[in-house]
């Protein structure tokens, strides 16, 4: 996608501008690389620009007073990073680390405020995403209040799946690691219930990737008397 200036225009962020604004981002975006797994982009980069991710896989993570690191958001292609900083010229108290190799666009935020005045469906788009971002943040608290283990497996599945719009519905898990932080638990127990989901026939698993069979015994095991609070959020 990165090299595609087509593909880009599709992007969640980028979609119905006017052809000015869209010349005007396209030629004065900044793209830029990162080669390897394990890079950065420090909270100050974030409280400056708006990136976009148009390639490869990211994780936001904000450090703790303890030292440790929680994880605050798996980042995909369309992806944008901090959108808060951005609307409330507050810094960004998270950074963002690369999964592999990763292209990224990315506008100083004073350019950016500065086309959305002049293009409404910038300003749109821009604010659809950051209500997307708190969504997602409002399910993920509430699955850690799930202590049902299956029903909280379900209800992130299920989020999952509303998030993507796929049909048929398959979830891309990669890494397994990082869904483990996502759902708070131990990788093993995460994988004890993908287990027995599949050999009940609910789902399929393969290297990480799930695809849903039973969409309806999914929600009904979220739904149970043990369920959790989230089960129909749509992000």
């Amino acid at each position: 996608m990165g090299k595609d200036p087509l593909k880009i225009t599709t992007l969640p962020l980028l979609q119905g501008l006017s052809d000015q604004t869209t010349t005007t981002l396209l030629a004065n975006g900044r793209r830029s690389s990162l080669t390897r797994k394990g890079s950065i982009l420090s909270g100050d980069d974030l409280s400056q620009r708006l990136y976009v991710l148009l390639d490869g896989r990211m994780k936001m993570l904000r450090p703790s007073t303890g030292g440790e690191e929680s994880l605050q958001q798996r980042l995909m292609p369309g992806d944008i990073f901090c959108p808060a900083a951005m609307v409330s010229g507050e810094g960004c108290g998270s950074y963002a680390e690369s999964l592999g190799p990763c292209q990224l666009l990315s506008w100083p935020h004073r350019q950016f405020h500065r086309l959305m005045e002049q293009d409404e469906r910038l300003r749109t788009n821009l604010l659809m995403l950051l209500a997307r971002h708190v969504e997602e943040e409002r399910n993920k608290r509430c699955l850690s209040q799930c202590v049902n283990v299956r029903a909280r497996v379900a209800a992130f599945l299920l989020a999952r799946i509303n998030q993507n719009d796929n049909t048929p519905p398959e979830i891309d898990l990669r890494p397994m690691s990082l869904t483990a932080q996502e759902l708070g638990m131990a990788r093993e127990t995460m994988s004890r219930a993908f287990s027995t989901f599949e050999r009940d026939g609910i789902l399929y698993r393969h290297r990480g990737l799930i695809q849903v069979r039973d969409y309806s015994r999914l929600q009904m095991i979220a739904d149970g008397s043990n369920g959790c609070c989230c089960q129909h959020v749509a992000l």
